[in-house]
């Protein structure tokens, strides 16, 4: 039998958030739909730097009082790709209120929220 671990279920889940987000933004029509792909690429992101800082028995990356210095780099984790999901969680949040923000503009502009007839300028 396969052993799966945490980190391949992570590879695996943010390989599969990256598809349907790519794929969402490239072929739906929705501008709110298009949106909610770009939220679940950043997603899909976030867990793919989740996946990478992980290891397995890992402990905080911490040195605490009676751990030697060999064991604290053998399984401390990596911090840096959990800081960085930590910005790109606050970025990826002020990006999609802009983008909320603008659908909202362009709906009332427009009438529609649908790529292609905002694409042509068509207005209502």
């Amino acid at each position: 039998m396969i052993e799966v671990t945490i980190q391949l279920l992570g590879f695996i889940a943010a390989a599969l958030l990256l598809i349907i987000g790519i794929a969402g933004m490239v072929f739906l029509d929705n501008i709110i739909k298009k949106i909610i792909a770009f939220t679940l690429l950043s997603d899909g992101v976030n867990i793919l730097l989740v996946a990478i800082g992980y290891i397995e028995g890992g402990v905080v990356p911490i040195l605490l009082p009676g751990m030697s210095t060999v064991e604290f780099t053998t399984h401390a984790a990596l911090v840096f790709p959990v800081g960085i999901v930590l910005t790109n969680i606050v970025i990826g949040v002020s990006t999609t209120a802009i983008l909320v923000a603008l659908a909202i503009m362009l709906y009332r502009r427009y009438g529609t929220l649908k790529a292609s007839v905002v694409l042509k300028g068509e207005r209502r």
